[in-house]
């Protein structure tokens, strides 16, 4: 399987670049780049300028492409096989051997090494144009699609400490789920409470006046007594057997006969909420 198809016979996993300096002729490929490492010459192409670049005027070693000559690619190459002087060098690997799950996704570096290897160069639609802008525009165009049509995901698994807090992700927008996971690797769903939250918390003296700083700031407590209250009933609350009871246990009297419960109070693997402005 491919990422991204450049032609009608091969195709293109990965790639990377480097900056012609007019005399550097060997150009070392490490495993950040390419993992697996391309193992033997028809592995990868190598393009300068956009141009692809004849195999006779560069060998490889793995991990290292030497440039010996320039025949038919005078253009860009110098006399002893050297890219010249702030040229890009692309270096695309052929069909790799497959990573499981990569293949669901396309680097950034590689969205914009394929567009200026198709688009962009001599007799093809963009003559000339910098990397800088066609980086600019896939950012653009990738934000654009994540409004509605990329797939995003991010999942993490934390020890909740004892206060039963954890901060959001620097990243955070929206969660999908939270739950907790038993000793067989099940994951319980924690539902989000409405009947809670953490406002902020205003110190007052004796008569319930507000009080304030030097500068004439309201004071504040670190934490409100509404959260207090609420983590301590969960804190000391037994979850095991006291929300949920199967028919045949207790409530074969009422098996049709539940009316107006409210799911977000019947399930035991407990509940919480998100402190936006705490994070």
């Amino acid at each position: 399987m491919s990422l991204f198809t450049i032609s009608q016979e091969r195709y293109y996993n990965n790639s990377t670049n480097f900056t012609g300096t007019g005399s550097q002729t060997a150009f070392t490929l490490t495993t950040s780049m390419f993992n697996p490492l391309p193992s033997a010459i028809g592995d990868l192409q190598v393009f300068v300028n956009s141009k692809e670049i004849s195999q006779g005027n560069y060998s490889y070693s793995s991990p290292t492409i030497t440039f010996s000559g320039n025949t038919n690619n005078t253009d860009v190459l110098e006399s002893n096989g050297a890219p010249k002087d702030g040229l890009q060098i692309i270096v695309v690997q052929i069909n790799a051997a497959e990573q499981l799950g990569s293949y669901q996704h396309i680097t950034l570096a590689n969205i914009v090494n394929n567009f200026m290897i198709s688009y962009v160069g001599e007799e093809k639609i963009i003559p000339k144009v910098k990397r800088s802008n066609v980086l600019f525009f896939a950012q653009r165009a990738i934000q654009e699609l994540s409004y509605d049509t990329l797939k995003s995901k991010k999942a993490q698994e934390i020890e909740v400490p004892e206060n039963l807090q954890m901060k959001l992700p620097h990243d955070y927008v929206s969660y999908v789920k939270l739950s907790w996971v038993d000793a067989a690797g099940i994951e319980h769903r924690i539902y989000p409470t409405r009947v809670t939250g953490n406002p902020t918390a205003l110190l007052q003296d004796n008569s319930y006046n507000y009080l304030f700083d030097n500068n004439g700031k309201l004071l504040t407590a670190n934490e409100s007594e509404t959260n207090k209250k609420f983590r301590a009933l969960n804190a000391t609350v037994d979850l095991s057997n006291s929300y949920y009871r199967k028919d045949e246990d207790g409530f074969e009297d009422l098996k049709g006969g539940r009316y107006g419960l409210d799911p977000e109070f019947m399930n035991a693997n407990g509940s919480f909420f998100i402190d936006e402005l705490k994070g």
